[in-house]
């Protein structure tokens, strides 16, 4: 990295490079949130019981989603940390060892998952609901090579700051996932309705679509194939990182999403007992609280770019000073959003669901879920900047302390043992939320004030 990128050091210059960047990973990561709500409002109008079934067969999914994505992140911390040392021409090797690696994890987790109903069983739920959500998930995960597929693209163009492109496929997915939606949860001329079972389908295609054109795209029509050892060029690729560090990497950041993302499940499988319309309330609430994550996650995305170029380069002050700089910009922009939620309360739950009943359960839980948002935004920019860092596994256990520890058994003890229903869910969700973001801050704090010299591979 240039000498200047050194000299323009104030917080002024880290907004104006996070904001740019952020920006277009922002809208890319609202984009996946955008899948999402179409399930939900297209779901919504097909009735509460189709939408319960949907609801808790994605929970399973959605939590190995989360853990495919993590063991992927070696690729966007180490392509950041490599070009920002000079050595460009490691980064192609380091995203075809990713394609490869997401999709075996993938496949493997999709032949795991069609076995997945006695699972739900032992969870407590009712046979019939069970078996439906089961069906569910067997269809949703043939997506989850794809999905792995998917992000370790998007992940790699935006570690060489180009995020647009992520921006764009999600765009297109959006639109064909609303598409597929309407034609196979409805039904339309020869194709049957299918309901919740039309939908999860339709999720699946739509990730198949966006891995195969991101890969096709990124192999035969970069514009800069050869200066990022995008083609096989094994002289620009010979200083690469190892597979062992990708997979390091990977497995930490894996392991963290893993556990947040299967405590999330095991709160919707809680819900499950509170009855379909209690599922159905929570499939809205998450809404509230996965859009402003999402907002943060593209930060937390950028930031993690920032602070790798600055550990690659040795630039002890830019990475303390990426770190800090995402954290208050996604506090700023989540706090702005739940505000605006607030203040609109009534309009935005009709938004989702036109279900009376559905709406009165998760009014007065609202407020819990805008409170959340704030610390849930901050601890996932703080876990990046810190495996941008090269910290791999001290935000792993932070987090398994943080929501298997406290946000299960609270949201027990609060939603069951108390009787506080809705309301105890969310209030674990932000006592867990609160406290990750407390130790990641030390934890940053602490890392940031050394930092190696270029090119040295910092312990996990």
């Amino acid at each position: 990295m240039s000498c200047p990128e050194r000299q323009n050091s104030g917080v002024g210059y880290h907004m104006r490079r996070t904001v740019g960047l952020a920006l277009p990973m922002v809208a890319s990561r609202l984009g996946i949130v955008a899948m999402s709500t179409v399930d939900v409002l297209v779901l919504g109008q097909a009735g509460t019981g189709q939408l319960a079934d949907y609801i808790l067969g994605q929970a399973i999914q959605n939590s190995l989603v989360s853990m495919v994505v993590g063991l992927m992140l070696g690729v966007p911390v180490l392509v950041a940390r490599e070009t920002g040392a000079g050595n460009e021409g490691a980064a192609g090797r380091v995203w075809r060892r990713g394609i490869s690696l997401g999709a075996a994890f993938g496949l493997v987790l999709c032949i795991a998952l069609q076995f997945v109903e006695p699972l739900y069983l032992a969870s407590g739920q009712e046979p019939e609901l069970a078996s439906r959500a089961a069906r569910i998930t067997g269809i949703l995960s043939v997506g989850l090579p794809f999905i792995a597929i998917f992000f370790v693209c998007t992940s790699f163009m935006e570690a060489l700051e180009r995020p647009w492109f992520g921006l764009i496929a999600m765009l297109i997915g959006t639109v064909v996932n609303l598409a597929l939606n309407l034609v196979l949860v409805f039904g339309v001329g020869p194709v049957p309705e299918l309901g919740a079972r039309g939908c999860a389908l339709a999720t699946a295609l739509t990730s198949a679509l966006l891995a195969a054109g991101s890969v096709w795209y990124i192999r035969f029509h970069s514009t800069e194939r050869r200066r990022f050892g995008i083609i096989d060029a094994p002289e620009r690729a010979k200083n690469a990182p190892d597979a062992a560090e990708q997979l390091a990497i990977g497995s930490a950041s894996g392991g963290a999403f893993l556990f947040e993302a299967a405590a999330q499940a095991v709160l919707t499988a809680l819900v499950g007992w509170l009855g379909m319309v209690g599922l159905a309330a929570h499939g809205v609430l998450h809404q509230f609280l996965a859009i402003p994550f999402m907002t943060a996650y593209g930060i937390a995305g950028a930031t993690q770019v920032r602070v790798s170029n600055a550990w690659g380069r040795g630039d002890g002050d830019g990475a303390r000073l990426a770190g800090w700089t995402g954290l208050g910009l996604a506090l700023c922009v989540c706090g702005t959003l739940a505000l605006a939620v607030a203040t609109n309360r009534d309009a935005a739950l009709a938004l989702f669901t036109g279900q009376a009943e559905v709406q009165a359960a998760a009014a007065p839980v609202l407020m819990w879920v805008l409170f959340a948002t704030m610390f849930d935004g901050g601890q996932v920019v703080l876990s990046n900047a810190c495996r941008g860092r090269g910290d791999s596994w001290a935000p792993t256990l932070i987090n398994l302390v943080s929501y298997w520890f406290l946000m299960v058994p609270l949201a027990w003890a609060l939603a069951i043992l108390d009787g506080r229903g809705l309301s105890g869910i969310y209030q674990a969700i932000l006592l867990a939320s609160v406290t990750a973001m407390t130790a990641l801050c030390l934890r940053f704090h602490v890392q940031v004030r050394s930092t190696q010299p270029a090119g040295i591979t910092l312990p996990a």
